[in-house]
């Protein structure tokens, strides 16, 4: 009984530093987007991406010196399509915010927090209770109210930027499921360093691409669809560097740990949260203004992350 006890305890424990975990992730991705825009002056966003995999990469290869001899074909079977699915959703997104507004693309990339709990049942077979769906669905509630305005008021047309952004939220979602359901036991730095060597492969063949596909200009000349932009200023560089390795290296492997104790569903419907987080930082700092879009929207996020907590149990199939 009491090896029991100690066992649960121990549990417990590493579900609250889960939760922790996540909830700094949360706060760090809030910051994010202030801090990447500023990036986008020095450096053009598809290739961004391309330069903060090259950090990653040997970032995770350090971190996994002493697990190099655990890795096996799983790494592979689980990174690689994990990998496809980020790097996919990250230039889907990037090019669908040119023929969108922020605020589709805001609740649009916020579908994965829906698709999660579908994918995790087809992955594992693992039934979403009640309670989650309510939980998502309010989530989804909150991403519409945070954009309520720009939505409902704006421009009603839906396109092929629209498509793109619906289509990087879903892989998203496809991410998180496969991550929460296949890579709980693998060493998460050597997971990541698989997903991250996918992901640059594939943001540099569309940072190619998109620097040489041409779209009319403002003068209706033609011009690259992403012009390469790339400093070598010792000052921007220590920027990309630095913001590499807090917002992607150490969040993601907090991320991916953090996934071991807490199901994919309820990450999913916790990440979404950073959007608030972001919201409060620019009226904070003066760039918006306090709006009952943003009480409702945040009012509704910190319900659906309420309501995830008290979903204890996902039914498998049959149960």
């Amino acid at each position: 009984m009491k090896i029991k006890n100690l066992t649960s305890d121990g549990q417990s424990k590493r579900k609250l530093l889960a939760y922790i975990g996540i909830f700094t992730v949360v706060l760090v991705w809030g910051i994010n987007p202030i801090i990447t825009l500023e990036l986008y002056r020095y450096y053009s966003p598809a290739f961004r991406l391309v330069a903060v995999n090259i950090i990653l990469i040997p970032t995770y290869l350090i971190l996994s010196a002493k697990h190099i001899r655990e890795f096996n074909a799983d790494y592979w079977k689980i990174g690689i399509p994990t990998g496809l699915f980020l790097a996919l959703a990250d230039v889907l997104q990037k090019v669908g915010l040119q023929y969108t507004t922020p605020a589709k693309y805001a609740f649009l990339e916020n579908l994965s927090c829906i698709t999660v709990p579908a994918f995790m049942f087809l992955f594992v077979r693992k039934k979403p209770t009640f309670v989650t769906w309510i939980s998502c669905l309010t989530c989804l509630a909150s991403a519409f109210a945070l954009n309520a305005t720009s939505l409902i008021g704006g421009a009603q047309t839906w396109g092929i930027g629209e498509i793109l952004c619906g289509v990087a939220g879903l892989l998203y979602g496809v991410n998180i499921a496969a991550t929460g359901a296949f890579a709980k036991k693998l060493y998460a730095p050597l997971y990541l360093a698989v997903q991250s060597a996918v992901s640059l492969v594939v943001a540099l063949i569309f940072s190619l691409i998109l620097n040489f596909v041409t779209v009319p200009g403002a003068l209706g000349d033609p011009e690259p669809m992403e012009k390469l932009v790339f400093s070598f200023k010792p000052l921007h560089l220590l920027f990309l560097v630095v913001a590499a390795l807090i917002s992607s290296a150490f969040c993601w492997i907090v991320r991916t740990n953090s996934m071991k104790y807490i199901e994919a569903s309820k990450v999913a419907v916790i990440m979404p949260f950073s959007a608030v987080i972001t919201s409060v930082i620019s009226v904070l700092m003066g760039t918006d203004s306090l709006t009952v879009s943003l009480v409702v929207g945040g009012f509704l996020g910190l319900v659906a992350i309420i309501l995830s907590g008290f979903d204890g149990t996902v039914k498998k199939k049959g149960e």
